[in-house]
This record gives structure tokens, sequence and C-alpha cells, in this order.
């Protein structure tokens, strides 16, 4: 007659599961796994369109500086940079047009006709519809400021 010894069962070797406690493992894995997934794809999705839009206002405050050094007069200047940034932005801005403003350089300056450089600044406030779905909100303002040198042989007004 053989003895069996009580509280250990050798028919299985060490470390060794038995397939009846692993059934449903991989379904509760899944149910765990996706979600933080999808959730990591969404974030992606949405720090994309924000890093897109603040690359746009950028590009826009480029542009409108670009413009503004173009000019012969201050109001020229303001006008020609409201128009590029407006140009730019058709259509990502909520609320109308970007905001921008002119400024001549060095500050201090007296006047655009004395001016070396322009500087502008763009402001806009973005729909960000992906970050909806993150709980992140939902509108965000860029603001960005560009730099451009007045042609010297180009003569200016005040």
């Amino acid at each position: 007659m053989t003895r069996r010894r009580r509280g250990l069962n050798l028919s299985h070797g060490m470390g060794v599961v038995p397939p009846q406690a692993t059934q449903g493992s991989m379904a509760v894995e899944f149910v765990v796994a996706v979600p933080g997934f999808l959730l990591l794809l969404l974030l992606v999705a949405a720090g994309g369109d924000w890093v897109s839009s603040s690359g746009q206002v950028g590009a826009a405050a480029s542009d409108a500086a670009r413009a503004a050094s173009l000019a012969r007069t201050g109001n020229d200047a303001n006008t020609a940079a409201s128009g590029a940034a407006t140009y730019d932005l058709r259509g990502a801005c909520t609320g109308g047009a970007p905001v921008t403003k002119v400024t001549p350089l060095p500050l201090g300056t007296a006047s655009f006709a004395t001016a070396q450089d322009v500087q502008v600044t763009v402001q806009c406030t973005v729909n960000l519809q992906a970050f909806r779905v993150v709980g992140f909100p939902v509108t965000s303002t860029f603001t960005r400021t560009a730099v451009a040198p007045l042609d010297p042989f180009v003569q200016r007004s005040a």
C-alpha cells in the first residue's frame, strides 16, 4: 500500500499551474489593457493637434512680420500684418480673425520711419476638439511673436 502525503500534490511539477486555474485570464488582461491603450492613442492624437495649431500660429506670426516689414508706413504695416495672419489662419481661429500687434524696434523708436526691425505678435484661440475626449480644455489661446528686419533701401514715413 502506498502512502500519500497530505497537503503535497506531486502530480503537477513545481511552478506549473493547472490549466483550470488560468481560464479567463486573457480576457481580464484584454479588458484592462485595451482602455489604457486607447487613452494613450487619444492623448497622442490630441497632442499632435496641439502641436499643429501652435505651429500654424507661429508660421502666421512669421508671415505677418514679413508682410509688415515691406510696408512704407505704420498703418500699412498694421494692415499688412493683420491681412497676412488672417489669411494664414483662416478657419483655425474661433471667434473671428486673429489679433495682431505690430511694434517697431528698437523699443522706444519714435516712428515707423526710423525703426530697424518690426515685431509682430499674433494671438489666436483655437478649437481643440480632440482634447474633449481626453478631458482637457477644448479651446486654447496661442500667442507667438516674430521679428523681421526692415529693408534699409525703402523710404518710409511715420
